[in-house]
């Protein structure tokens, strides 16, 4: 197999990213304009680690998906 014929990952819009951090922020009874400027670097790291985890299952699962229809 080529590198040329390799697909990459999409990229998972940042729109949805924020979709789900606020969707986790108000199931947790978190107020967004409370927290602002609240955090420190140390829990800003963590959220978007967990963020970039979140994503990179999101990419696996519509990828598996995708593979699974061809299929």
């Amino acid at each position: 197999m080529s590198d040329g014929s390799k697909k990459q990952p999409k990229a998972i819009p940042s729109t949805v990213v924020d979709l789900l951090v606020s969707d986790i922020f108000r199931k947790n009874g978190v107020k967004e304009d409370e927290v602002k400027g609240k955090l420190s670097d140390e829990q800003k790291k963590w959220i978007k680690e967990m963020v970039q985890e979140l994503s990179g299952q999101v990419d696996s699962f519509v990828n598996s998906n995708e593979k699974d229809k061809k299929e």
